[in-house]
């Protein structure tokens, strides 16, 4: 049976989900359903939720947002042209249903699963509208895996470095969907002895990746007892569910035998793919 038809404070309360851009979940009927989209091709993931009732796409919302997928409207029996058309130019690897078979039937998804380019189809769903939300939460946000979607390591350490390439700073972090992790990273250096170098890089490595050698100092550039501020950018492409680790590499080479690095930072935020 369906859930009760919603109440107009209900209905002003979605209404302003939309407004405010919690969702891309369309209001209208299952004929508009594919207007007012957020999503594009290459798109990783679909949702589907029923038009016929607000509380499923209202709970999907949160994960529209993220920008992960957009949330297309059906209905229980059946899947409307225009949803079937917007699906079709998405084509994406995975469609997802929120909301059990009263309100969403398996032959929905079987229909969705006889797609031309195959789509794996799964459903998240509860004994109600209540179970339904938290078990798509518990899917969208788990408390550990494939959050955050930006991480940062930084303090104000004073340490040496050698000839012998170090490990600076390092983070972690998984990606959910296929995308790009940009990485920043600013340290400062001090030379004991003019012409000695340090050198930086951004590496999934443990050493200086020279055919990317994103921050060092110039031979000779500076008196010695300088300070300089090294920086630097690198972007690395990823697949879903990828464990990203980018280290900050630093090595010193020169006649003093040592260089010291301080205050050294490294950011990578997660982008997911368009």
């Amino acid at each position: 049976m369906l859930d009760a038809i919603p109440t107009r404070r209900e209905l002003l309360a979605w209404a302003l989900a939309v407004i405010l851009g919690v969702s891309v979940v369309v209001l209208a009927r299952p004929d508009t359903a594919a207007a007012g989209l957020n999503g594009g091709p290459q798109t990783e993931v679909v949702y589907i939720a029923t038009g016929e009732n607000f509380p499923d796409a209202l709970g999907a919302a949160a994960t529209a947002a993220l920008g992960l997928g957009p949330v297309l409207l059906v209905q229980q029996n059946a899947v409307p042209a225009p949803t079937l058309t917007e699906l079709n130019r998405l084509q994406p690897p995975d469609i997802v249903i929120v909301g059990g078979t009263a309100v969403i039937s398996d032959a929905v998804k079987t229909q969705l699963e006889g797609l031309a380019w195959g789509p794996t189809v799964t459903r998240i769903a509860g004994t109600n509208r209540y179970d339904t939300a938290a078990a798509l939460s518990l899917a969208t946000f788990p408390t550990s895996g494939r959050y955050p979607l930006a991480v940062h390591a930084g303090s104000g350490q004073s340490e040496g470095v050698t000839a012998t390439d170090e490990v600076v700073r390092s983070v972690s972090l998984t990606a959910p969907v296929a995308g790009t992790v940009i990485v920043n990273s600013t340290a400062n250096a001090f030379e004991s002895t003019v012409g000695d170098d340090v050198r930086c890089s951004i590496t999934t490595g443990t050493t200086i990746d020279f055919a990317f050698n994103q921050i060092w100092r110039s031979a000779g550039s500076a008196s010695a007892g300088s300070v300089a501020q090294l920086a630097g950018t690198r972007g690395f492409d990823v697949t879903a569910g990828q464990t990203l680790t980018v280290n900050l590499v630093c090595d010193h080479a020169g006649t003093s035998g040592s260089s010291t690095i301080s205050d050294s930072a490294l950011t990578a935020i997660f982008v997911a793919d368009t």
